[in-house]
Formats: C-alpha cells, sequence, structure tokens
C-alpha cells in the first residue's frame, strides 16, 4: 500500500470516528439526546424544564433554552440557542412578564403558530410586597420609564444590554425599568428583560414553591397530549407520578423548616418570596430590586435601616448575578452571607428536586 494510500484511509477513518462521536455526543449539557422524529418542545428555564422533561418522557424532545448559570432576567440568546428552537412544536414559559424572550425567540425561529403556555398565570400568582421591590427602586423605576417610554422601540440601545462581569456573571447596563405594553398583549406580558418587579404586582417565581408547581402540572399533561394525541395516557401517568414527587418534597421541606428558628433574612432580589411565604420566612429588604443593577446609595442606605430595625439571620447572594452589591451590605450590616440559587441546572442542583434541597442545606446553616 503507497503512502498516499495509507493517508487517505486514515483520514476517511479519522472522519468518520469524527462522525460517530458527534452522534454520541448529541445528549447536550442542558438535556436530553434529542430526536428528530419527536415534537420539539422549547422551555424557557431549568425548573419548568426539569418538570417538563419528566411528564414528557420519550414522547418529546423537550429542550432547555436558558443556558445553566445565566439570568433569566437579562437574557439574550446566541445564534446556536436560537437554532436548538427552530424546530419547536410549542414553547413552554413563566409568563407574568419573566421571559417574554422565550415567545419572541420561538415564533422567530419556529414560526408564528407555535403556541407558547404560560404556566405562572395558571399558579395562583402572589403579590409583590413593598419590601421586596424596595420604595426607592419603585421610585427610580417610575422615573427611568417616564423618559424610556419609546425604548422597547429601539433595537440599536439592546444590543449591548448586558455584559459579562469577570466570574462570568450577568450585569445589566441599567435599563430595567417597565416597558409599556405592546398593544394586544396581556397584563404584565411585555418583555422582562430586566424588568423591575413593581409594589403590587403578580410575582412570577412561582417554581419556588412546589406547592404551585404541582398545580401547574396538568397543564404540561394537556399542553403534551394536545401535541402527541398518541402518547396522553403515558403523560398523564407521568403527570401523576411527578405531582407525587412533588408533594414528597414539599413535605421534607416543611419538616426542614420547622427546624429554622430565625425567620428574617434578606434576599438578592424578589424571587424568593413564594418560598417564604410557604415555609413561614419574612423577607425584610431585597439588595437588588433591579436585577442585575447594582441599587443606588439611597437604596443601600434603606436596607441598612431595613437591617438595623429587623434583626435578620443573613443575607443571600444568587449564583447567576455579581455578588459584591451583597458583599458590601452584609459587611456594612454584620451580617452572614450565604447564596441562595432560584434557578438550578448546575453543580449539585441538576433536578428540581435537588435545587430545593440544596437550598434548604444552605438555610439550615443559617437559620437554625
Amino acid at each position: 500500500m503507497s503512502s498516499r494510500l495509507a493517508t487517505v484511509l486514515r483520514s476517511i477513518v479519522l472522519v468518520l470516528v469524527v462522525l460517530v462521536a458527534a452522534a454520541c455526543s448529541s445528549r447536550s449539557k442542558d438535556g436530553p439526546a434529542t430526536s428528530s422524529d419527536k415534537p420539539r418542545v422549547a422551555v424557557s428555564i431549568f425548573p419548568l424544564w426539569d418538570i417538563a422533561r419528566r411528564v414528557a418522557g420519550d414522547g418529546l424532545d423537550v429542550v432547555l433554552v436558558l443556558p445553566p448559570g445565566r439570568s433569566e432576567h437579562s437574557y439574550d440568546p446566541t445564534p446556536k440557542e436560537m437554532a436548538q428552537v427552530a424546530k419547536s412544536k410549542l414553547g413552554i414559559s413563566v409568563g407574568l412578564g419573566m421571559d417574554g424572550w422565550l415567545e419572541k425567540i420561538v415564533r422567530g425561529a419556529a414560526g408564528t403558530d407555535v403556541p407558547i403556555v404560560q404556566l405562572g398565570p395558571k399558579a395562583n400568582p402572589r403579590r409583590m410586597t413593598a419590601e421586596e421591590v424596595g420604595a426607592d427602586a419603585a421610585e427610580e423605576g417610575e422615573d427611568h420609564a417616564k423618559g424610556h417610554d419609546d425604548h422597547h422601540d429601539d433595537k440599536a440601545k439592546h444590543e449591548h444590554e448586558h455584559e459579562k462581569h469577570e466570574d462570568g456573571r450577568e450585569h445589566d447596563d441599567g435599563d430595567h425599568a417597565p416597558k409599556p405594553e405592546p398593544k394586544g398583549a396581556a397584563k404584565g406580558e411585555h418583555d422582562h428583560h430586566g424588568h423591575h418587579h413593581a409594589h403590587g404586582a403578580e410575582d412570577p417565581h412561582f417554581w419556588l414553591d412546589p406547592v404551585r408547581m404541582k398545580s401547574v402540572v396538568p397543564e404540561l399533561v394537556e399542553a403534551f397530549a394536545k401535541l402527541d394525541p398518541k402518547g396522553a395516557e403515558g403523560y398523564r401517568a407521568r403527570g401523576k407520578a411527578v405531582e407525587a414527587e412533588l408533594d414528597k418534597l414539599h413535605a421534607d421541606l416543611e419538616a426542614r423548616a420547622k427546624g429554622w428558628t430565625k425567620k428574617t433574612i434578606v434576599t438578592f432580589h424578589g424571587s424568593m418570596g413564594y418560598f417564604a411565604e410557604r415555609y413561614g420566612l419574612s423577607i425584610a429588604a431585597v439588595i437588588e430590586p433591579f436585577p442585575g443593577k447594582e441599587p443606588t446609595a439611597r437604596y443601600v442606605k434603606d436596607v441598612l435601616a431595613a437591617v438595623e430595625k429587623t434583626k435578620p439571620a443573613a443575607l443571600f447572594s444568587e449564583p447567576q448575578l455579581d455578588r459584591r452589591p451583597a458583599q458590601v451590605i452584609a459587611d456594612q450590616g454584620k451580617l452572614p452571607l450565604f447564596e441562595l440559587d432560584p434557578i438550578g441546572g448546575s453543580a449539585g442542583a441538576e433536578t428540581y428536586e435537588k435545587l430545593f434541597l440544596k437550598n434548604a442545606d444552605v438555610l439550615d446553616k443559617a437559620l437554625k
């Protein structure tokens, strides 16, 4: 065999090896292996994706849109992430103004007729309290909105909406005011690109209450059965199994919460209201009322005043956002700083249940 022929054969073998390896690695880090012969469902954030994939079983190709470690409040998809949803037949989102980007990229990539199921409005959403949003932040949001009523029409202003810190966490450029509602949009369904939660607004973070998460499982079952009628029986059976697992998680968390002798905390932003309400905690203040935007000096002063008044057990940062504002307030308020993860999908929080148990471990240390 000539050396030239041998070289050609080696090249062919190498190409085959690469192709086989690519096929074997189709199981992405964000979810299970994809299959072109199954209807694809695009889900906005990890907690919803983990529940949805378990209800779907092998009947559907359920893909996660928001990569773990990224903030749901300031997400701009890459071309690769948009390509992932190009064949979607259904979208699953939080709604309540949280993840309008899911509808935009699914319908932009897969077609305007793709149905989007918003789970938040069906979960008996709670209202945000003044402590969770901050009076100073509310005033700032109103002032900011007055000067930017046409911002949602100016695409150029969004091109550099957020940048990354050296540690890879998200940091927005400060455009966190509520945007005007597009005509025909449901109340609260404007783009949540750094959206500020106003006092009294519906809280979109419903997934942080397992009881409410259980309440929307039938919505997933119904949507999946409509998409794939032949698999309806399986979706119903798996939905019941998931509901039982969520019941167990809630019972475990209730038992853990009985051991938390300290009840008052300061959270990073208004994400933990459902959890606090369900398990008997009180939120004295939040560190960043505009997720990703460092609080003003006046707001920090207000938080420190709330700390002095309520004597919280601890402050909590979040892994998706810059820790520094929390560290500043913890240092000035002489309080311990811990971390609670509202989204999961990373090491130690690879399932919905593991996310909660990881957070419960943190709360055990902070509140006992």
